[in-house]
């Protein structure tokens, strides 16, 4: 009797993966990205005076869902990591949360918008992290092959550690690989 479960629990999977990953945007999504951050800042909130920028790597992944040939809800990280001028410290911060991606046409060379709505983390290496806060993303990019889009994103969003609130931004551009 196992064997027969543990069979069907395998010919399900496959037929599901088949299902999802067949080439058109519909079904289950997986993807990632690499780019640039021209800007990454973080400031105290209150004290704009007291604050650090800089530009570094940004990196993205997502898993979710989409619902037809234009729009999907996916799970995604978008952080940055960079070290501020003056320090050896690698910082890292970034939105976490639902996003929802809009193409205006079908797959292929077409636009699309993002929305996202989750929270926000900060790191410095070597310290705990902050506690964190609510954020936000917004974006726009150009789908320019099946599978392979340029994508800018402006996400922003608040932290704090035991003294002090902050507030965040970060504007990144990516190149993603998405599977569907």
């Amino acid at each position: 009797m196992k064997k027969y479960l543990i069979a069907t629990f395998v010919i399900v999977l496959l037929a599901s993966s088949v299902w999802s990953f067949d080439g058109n945007r519909k079904g289950f999504v997986l993807g990632g990205g690499l780019g640039f951050t021209p800007s990454a800042k973080w400031e105290l909130d209150g004290a704009s005076s007291v604050s650090g920028s800089s530009a570094g790597v940004a990196v993205n992944l997502m898993l979710g869902y989409a619902f037809d040939e234009k729009n999907m809800i996916v799970y995604e990280a978008n952080a940055a990591g960079y070290e501020p001028s003056n320090s050896t410290v690698l910082l890292t911060q970034g939105f976490e949360g639902a996003s929802w991606y809009h193409y205006f046409n079908d797959s292929g060379k077409t636009f699309f918008s993002i929305v996202g709505l989750g929270v926000y983390n900060f790191k410095a290496d070597g310290f705990n992290s902050n506690d964190i806060g609510g954020g936000f993303m917004l974006g726009a990019g150009y789908e320019f092959a099946r599978h392979w889009q340029i994508s800018a994103y402006l996400s922003g969003g608040k932290t704090s550690d035991s003294l002090f609130d902050y507030k965040h931004t970060t504007f990144s551009i990516l190149i993603n690989g998405i599977a569907f």
